[in-house]
């Protein structure tokens, strides 16, 4: 009996701790704003003007945008500690850009300092998997 209960506070343990919880508002230095709204390790939510996304944390494409110009997917998932949301454009106009600096994919990496803020690792790349850019920025948590 005591093996069982050890073993299912482990199992416990591990499911209350399988992925942090990121909602929250935060800002950057700039001015510009983020709100993730997670919904345990299942769903997110993510603000961040113009737009609205949300994504069932399951690794699955969906459609996260279509209209006349672009049609974008995106997917979820949580990855150890960091939320890694990923997003890929196909374009329906020709947006006037030399192919080898288009953007075509992006993947961001949401993770928590130690100070409960919010860091974000961004790598955009191009149709043939050339990195455009990289960044990493760091979301101030809004208290409310």
């Amino acid at each position: 009996m005591k093996n069982f209960l050890v073993l299912g506070l482990a199992v416990f343990s591990l499911n209350a701790f399988a992925c942090p919880n990121l909602s929250g508002s935060y800002v950057d230095k700039n001015g510009e704003s983020i709100i993730l709204s997670q919904k345990e390790c299942e769903q997110v939510s993510v603000l961040s003007r113009p737009m609205t996304h949300t994504l069932t944390l399951d690794n699955e494409f969906t459609v996260v945008q279509d209209d006349a110009d672009v049609t974008a997917q995106g997917r979820g998932i949580f990855q150890a500690e960091e939320l890694v949301l990923e997003v890929k454009v196909v374009y329906k106009r020709d947006p006037g850009i030399p192919a080898i600096f288009l953007p075509v994919r992006a993947v961001n990496k949401y993770s928590q300092t130690v100070t409960g803020d919010l860091l974000e690792k961004s790598t955009i790349f191009n149709g043939r998997d050339g990195v455009l850019t990289n960044t990493k920025t760091t979301y101030k948590k809004v208290n409310q």
